[in-house]
């Protein structure tokens, strides 16, 4: 009868740990800021602008542009562009320039093929001097995000 007991009484205990340790909220993983998933949103959506335009800028020149081709042929203006989304008027609105940063706090590269058949693009964040967070995408079509290795994407 004794031994009946402490085996009931084990029982319970571990039945009580088992349950106590599951009913503990867990710590949530820290996710983006809505600051930051704006500005990939913001990222992504000017990306897909630029597909937009370099896919029309091929059909009518029959070679991809590189970013001076595409501001001077009003592709891309300080007054905005219309290849945006307008689910996403900010890349509709966004004042575009000729420099490096293309618009503020974003820095792109555009890559041309000598034959003008294939582009490569990165659009940085100069805002992320210690992840760099980038969207990247080429006349294939995908978008891709990168980050520096010591900064996990979410």
């Amino acid at each position: 009868m004794k031994r009946l007991q402490i085996v009931a009484g084990i029982a319970l205990i571990a039945l009580g740990l088992a349950l106590g340790t599951t009913a503990w909220p867990q710590k949530p993983s820290p996710g983006i800021g809505d600051r930051e998933r704006e500005r990939r949103s913001f990222a992504i959506n000017l990306v897909r602008a630029i597909q937009k335009a370099q896919l029309d800028f091929k059909s009518k020149h029959a070679i991809y542009a590189n970013w001076d081709s595409l501001i001077g042929n009003s592709y891309f203006t300080s007054t905005g562009t219309k290849w945006a989304s307008p689910d996403f008027p900010t890349v509709g609105q966004a004042l575009y320039g000729s420099g490096p940063e293309i618009v503020p706090g974003w820095r792109l590269r555009l890559n041309v093929s000598h034959s003008g058949s294939a582009y490569d693009l990165l659009l940085e964040d100069v805002n992320d001097p210690k992840c760099g967070y980038a969207a990247l995408t080429d006349e294939r079509g995908t978008i891709r995000q990168a980050k520096s290795l010591e900064c996990p994407i979410q």
